[in-house]
């Protein structure tokens, strides 16, 4: 009898781990969560990623699967040919430089590929989500940072030096707001969750927020980007304009991959917006002024079908994509 052949998945993200066991079909077998630094940090975490690899690898071999290998997406960039992960992992500084390829290689006794966990989220949607089909597409993933994932002619563009995606360093303004990567303006500084944040805390003694200093306690320091995007609902004035700033840098920032890159599909994930339908026409509207007409036409926004609780299937798209490479066929299930 023929055993199911399965992926054992990771998406490691700077809070959580979802792990899970995944078919070739992107059926999820098994699943789960915990949070990244369960064990602590320093060297913990690394301990922390290897367990719950190889727990995957295990439990996908004692029940019975065929077990092809290990999928990670992680943030940051990664030498997908070595496994060695960059320096600039930000959320999880512990990683950085790491070869963790081949220790889980080893520990796993699984091949394993791993990758930027928005590279990872794009094949997802490529493979198992709404981007079947499709050959030229866009993923732009908003939460803590911006991430970017690109697909073209049905592969992965990682860029000379595994570089390639990083869309949330894109330069908006040369004047901007100062970001971690040592320039200014940049997308993320404007868009990402933290950065809404401080934006907010910057014109508190400006403007009123009444709502959102409700919501927090009328404590400053307690304010998130689940209660500004609460508190702009609720028809808070400074929370409204804050986030009418986001969409129209958010827009600005798609017709500009719109003309750079003329895809069939842009995919906006992540936490931040969370899917919310409320801002997704509004941002198309932003990215039709600054983008070409024929090109905007061509190309459809969405918001990603994959989430927190199906990113695992990115991990399992990556490792099956990888596969696929190396036996020199092109063509996906």
């Amino acid at each position: 009898m023929n055993r199911q052949e399965v992926i054992a998945s990771l998406d490691v993200g700077g809070t959580t781990i979802s792990a899970g066991i995944v078919s070739t079909r992107g059926e999820i077998l098994f699943q789960r969560s915990v949070p990244t630094y369960d064990l602590g940090r320093s060297d913990c975490v690394l301990l922390h990623i290897m367990y719950i690899a190889r727990e995957m690898a295990l439990k996908a071999r004692e029940r019975g699967f065929t077990l092809l290998g290990v999928g990670l997406g992680l943030p940051g960039s990664v030498n997908v040919d070595t496994g060695t992960i960059g320096y600039d992992i930000q959320n999880i500084p512990e990683l950085a430089c790491f070869p963790l390829g081949v220790i889980l290689n080893n520990y796993c006794e699984a091949t394993t590929v791993l990758d930027n966990d928005v590279n990872a989220l794009a094949l997802g949607e490529l493979y198992f989500g709404q981007a079947r089909g499709v050959r030229n597409l866009v993923f732009i993933s908003l939460g803590t940072g911006v991430g970017g994932g690109i697909v073209l002619n049905g592969e992965i563009h990682r860029g000379v030096n595994w570089y390639g995606g990083e869309l949330g360093h894109m330069t908006l303004n040369p004047n901007g707001r100062p970001c971690f990567c040592g320039s200014r303006g940049c997308l993320k500084t404007y868009v990402s969750g933290p950065d809404v944040v401080a934006q907010v805390k910057e014109r508190l003694g400006e403007k009123a927020a009444p709502l959102l200093l409700n919501l927090c306690g009328n404590d400053p320091t307690r304010i998130d980007a689940e209660q500004i995007f609460a508190a702009a609902e609720a028809h808070d004035p400074l929370c409204q304009e804050l986030l009418g700033e986001l969409v129209q840098n958010l827009g600005a920032a798609v017709g500009n991959v719109i003309n750079f890159l003329n895809p069939e599909m842009i995919l906006l994930g992540g936490s931040l917006l969370n899917g919310n339908g409320k801002y997704l026409n509004s941002i198309r509207e932003w990215a039709r002024r600054y983008a070409f007409r024929e090109a905007f036409e061509a190309t459809r926004i969405l918001y990603a079908s994959l989430d927190k609780n199906t990113s695992i299937l990115g991990a399992a798209a990556l490792f099956y994509h990888e596969r696929l490479r190396w036996r020199g066929k092109w063509d996906r299930v």
